[in-house]
């Protein structure tokens, strides 16, 4: 188990939770899914367990839940990450892939608390991309046909020869796109009560503007709690919290948050070509290298919206039925309703440039998800410092939902008329959807500590799903954990140098229902499929068969042996933490394989295997040297994984773009790796090119001219195809880290935070146009400024092949497009000051803070893309598409200062009981209801 307090959360400006423990814990991979506000972020906890779903549970006081974007940062007390099988076991089926527990701000016993917390601050995008300028595009445009001897298009030519002869810089449609957005986040809460009753009351309100203009995200939050003492044996609880989100210009336009287009088709833009017309409308060039207009694009992107709304409730009740014996039971629902809206406004530029009718695109969806547990406590000390506990529960899940989705057309572009009864064209689609989904189970777990010495836990938890039939609906998963605390043995009492040294071992295995989707047992059908029938030929409306069934589909299981040690030294101002681990999946599901001529998509089976190996450490030091106190940490997690079976299946191709697909996921390499041509660099003469040959003296590669690129014979066959294709590396990296400063000095402090990946790579889809040697149809996109840098006769020892009009090898896709993506990241910077207490007493305030800090610092990588944080989920949350770098939208930099922890309090009557309000200026002390004054209080 790991633990990150609710303190070093709320460090980074963001709206999401996840994304606030990144860099802080070995073993825990956090990767944002783009820069784009409310985007998500993926957590993978000890690795990539599964080519399906590899999303942890989360556990949010005490209930089970999908996901917790509906909290922030601000609202946590502290997260734990359950990472081996022994600590996972008792979430039975849904804690394969790690679990996340989440403990909520509560309030304590005491006088009112006013706690404030906020800042303002702007971000900016951290690098924009170094390309061709008007003058220097227009250069090797012209130069790729006069390689080849041919005339330049005729709308090329005029637009060429100006930017030529002009010398002009162009337009910088990175600088039309791209903005500062202010971020802000406000916090009020109220806690405090009594022993018997203590409450919290919370709202919070976070905006954020992203650095793609039209895109933004506004999020309100709030929180009530209340925990009560009713009698000697009772206790109980309730809390509630709810959160609306509105976000804007969501990702590429069709629902995706992770990329956006709008940068994309910035990035490639040819910059010949302005947006605009001399009269300042929109524009329209058919050589343009993206359709449609970006500017008018980039406009219409204010109409994708999507509110999010999410009230999540939980109550509990303990009964202490005997002196060790408790009793207790959660419930919790949650509940969400989901609201897309997109508007496609009629317009017309141009032939390749119009959209002929208007459409608004209005989804809802609707989620309810509850759980209720109920579960024995027995806790019993001996005199010998020994102890023995049971838990003994059972809980039963349902998570169930709807959605639907209506296309209207011809739909007014006054935005008080965009409503799906306004549209006036008659060919409306309706889509919809549907789950249900229930899960019953039962559980126990026995713990055993031998005078602090010798530890040992049991668990056992049966599970029963709705996702499957018959005998697999029943699922058996038992952990066994023991733990040796060396140094409670006398030979090291007097060892004044060891604080603590304590072995541990685990062994277990966790299922994975999620990695299934619901009735994935079943076949599915298609309809408006039409059949003739009879002598007079008459079409009927029918279903197909569209996909094989599979009965006997249960869940994946991952079994995991872990061994550990804890550590810690100098009067535990050293403390280190090691862990070797290997997980194996197996009953891994993926697709059977088929023949072609069945006509119908293969079953979901379990036929795959899949282990991740890895290593983990964790060293932290605090000390104090005068008035300075310092804390550093560091962490370092190295995971080998590999595909260990398919069932036979045909390896998996994925990762689609403009030159095909680009991922391979086979049997002794690890999950989605590059696959492609291994290139050789450049020829860098005719004689080169002609020379290199087979065992036979047969060019390789007879279409090779000098400047062309130089691909590998793999499999020797005497000639370059697709047989040739090779493992390129993959995005799953060598090793990962993160390391941690925090230093105080009187009233000063400085934090920084540090998060590193080493020997990950990523395919840079973007730089396959950015890179290229030819144009797609007369097309010329953009060009990465390093490209003038290209093969010529004067220049041939140049590692960027030569430009032509003519199609060839070079744009295949191979090892150029495959670049180093490992990076070392200041996550955050952050100085702060904290007014004296001397100050505080006199205005009544138990603390005030106030601090200034920057996220995402610096970066420091190879990678010639925008950010090297590649989303870890893929591309339309495709696993196999990992690395794959469509056009990520990046992280920010992040400026923020800001005003922490005012806390004013209420003060006791110098007479009564009564609590009284002081509240400056003007001065006055008293009874806020009747005015009645008191004298001014002391001390």
């Amino acid at each position: 188990m790991a633990s990150v307090t609710g303190a070093q959360l709320t460090q980074v400006a963001t709206a999401d939770p996840v994304q606030a423990l990144q860099g802080r814990v070995a073993g825990v991979d956090i990767t944002s899914n783009s820069g784009q506000p409310g985007s998500g972020t993926r957590i993978r906890v000890r690795g990539v367990g599964t080519i399906n779903n590899s999303d942890p549970l989360y556990v949010v006081d005490g209930v089970q839940i999908g996901d917790i974007s509906f909290l922030l940062p601000s609202d946590i007390e502290s997260t734990e990450i359950l990472k081996d099988a022994s600590a996972t076991a008792i979430y039975g089926s849904r804690g394969a892939n790690g679990v996340v527990l989440i403990t909520t701000k509560h309030g304590k016993a005491g006088k009112t608390q006013f706690n404030v917390f906020g800042y303002t601050g702007f971000q900016q995008i951290r690098r924009t991309l170094p390309l061709t300028n008007a003058q220097q595009y227009a250069t090797l445009v012209t130069e790729a046909y006069t390689n080849e001897n041919a005339v330049v298009p005729a709308d090329y030519t005029a637009l060429l020869n100006s930017a030529l002869q002009g010398q002009a810089s162009g337009f910088d449609y990175q600088n039309l796109v791209l903005q500062k957005g202010l971020v802000t986040n406000y916090s009020l809460s109220a806690s405090g009560g009594t022993e018997q009753n203590r409450y919290l009351i919370s709202g919070n309100y976070f905006q954020q503007d992203g650095i793609v203009k039209q895109s933004g995200l506004k999020k309100y939050v709030v929180r009530l709690n209340d925990d009560a003492t009713l009698t000697k044996f009772l206790k109980a609880g309730v809390s509630a919290t709810f959160t609306n989100s509105n976000q804007t210009g969501a990702g590429d336009g069709t629902g995706n948050p992770t990329y956006s287009t709008v940068l994309q088709n910035a990035i490639q833009a040819n910059p010949i070509s302005s947006p605009y017309n001399a009269d300042g409308s929109y524009s329209y060039n058919n050589i343009t290298s993206f359709t449609p207009n970006l500017a008018r694009y980039l406009t219409e992107q204010k109409y994708n919206k999507t509110t999010n709304t999410t009230l999540f409730t939980s109550a509990y009740l303990d009964v202490t039925l005997l002196k060790n014996l408790t009793f207790r039971s959660t419930f919790g629902i949650n509940y969400n309703n989901v609201h897309p809206k997109v508007y496609l406004p009629q317009y017309y530029l141009g032939p390749n440039d119009q959209r002929s009718q208007s459409a608004l695109i209005e989804s809802r969806i609707e989620n309810v998800s509850w759980v209720w547990s109920n579960y024995f406590n027995y806790n019993k000390s001996f005199a010998d410092n020994s102890s023995l506990s049971f838990t003994l529960g059972q809980e039963a899940q349902r998570g169930y939902g709807s959605g639907i989705s209506v296309t209207g057309y011809d739909v007014p572009a006054d935005a008080t008329l965009q409503y799906i009864s306004a549209a006036r064209a008659a060919n409306s689609s309706v889509r919809s959807s549907q789950y249900d989904g229930s899960l019953l189970s039962y559980f126990g777990r026995a713990n055993y500590n031998f005078r602090d010495r010798y530890l040992v836990t049991g668990t056992l938890r049966f599970d029963q799903t709705s996702r499957f039939l018959g005998s697999n609906r029943t699922g058996v998963f038992p952990s066994v954990g023991a733990a040796w605390n060396v140094s409670n043995e006398s030979f090291l009492k007097d060892a004044t140098a060891v604080s603590q040294l304590k072995l541990r071992a685990s062994f277990g295995s966790v299922g994975n229902q999620n990695a299934a989707p619901n009735y994935g047992y079943a076949s599915t059908a298609i309809n408006n499929q039409n059949y003739v029938f009879g002598i007079d030929q008459a079409r009927a409306p029918g279903l197909a068969i569209a996909t094989l069934n599979n009965p006997a589909l249960k869940w994946e299981t991952a079994v995991t042996t872990d061994f550990g040690i804890d550590a810690a030294f100098l009067d535990n101002k050293l403390t280190f933490t090691g862990d070797i681990f290997e997980r194996r999946t197996k009953d891994m599901i993926a697709l059977l394989p088929v023949p072609n001529y069945l006509g119908q998509a293969p079953a979901s089976a379990n036929v795959g295997t899949l282990r991740n190996r890895g290593l983990e450490l964790a060293l932290n030091y605090r000390n104090e040297l005068g008035k300075l106190q310092y804390n550093a940490g560091v962490n370092f997690t190295k995971i080998n994984n590999v595909i260990t079976d398919l069932g036979g299946a045909n390896p998996i191709a994925s990762g689609n773009t403009q030159v095909g697909y680009t991922t391979r996921t086979s049997v002794g390499r690890e999950i989605a790796y590059f696959y492609g041509l291994q290139a050789l660099g450049i020829f860098r003469s005719q004689d080169e090119a002609s020379g290199y040959v087979n065992a036979a003296g047969t060019p390789i590669q007879p279409e090779a001219k000098a400047g062309d690129v130089k691909y590998q014979d793999v499999n020797g066959d005497g000639k370059i195809d697709a047989t040739d294709n090779t493992y390129l590396g993959s995005a799953t990296p060598n090793f990962t880290y993160g390391a941690s400063l925090n230093l105080a000095y009187t009233n000063f402090d400085f934090k920084i935070l540090l998060y590193g990946v080493q020997g990950a790579e990523a395919l840079n889809a973007a730089a396959i146009n950015l890179d290229k040697s030819s144009a797609i149809a007369n097309i010329w996109t953009n060009f990465y400024a390093d490209r003038l840098d290209r093969w010529t006769p004067s220049n041939p020892n140049s590692n960027q092949p030569r430009l032509t009009s003519n199609a060839t090898t070079n744009d295949n896709l191979s090892s150029r497009h495959v670049e180093d993506a490992s990076f070392l990241r200041a996550r955050n910077m952050e100085l702060g000051y904290t007014l004296p207490r001397t100050v505080l007493d006199k205005f009544r305030i138990n603390g005030f803070r106030v601090f200034a800090s920057v996220d995402n610092v610096f970066t420091i990588t190879k990678y010639r893309g925008l950010d090297p944080e590649i989303s870890a989920s893929g591309y339309y949350n495709n696993p196999l598409a990992y690395g794959v770098d469509y056009g990520n939208y990046p992280q920010p930099r992040t400026y923020r200062p800001r005003l922490q922890r005012a806390v004013l309090t209420q003060f006791p009557s110098a007479t009564s009981d009564e609590n009284f309000f002081y509240s400056p200026p003007p001065r006055f002390y008293g009874d806020i209801r009747t005015g009645t004054k008191l004298p001014k209080l002391s001390g």
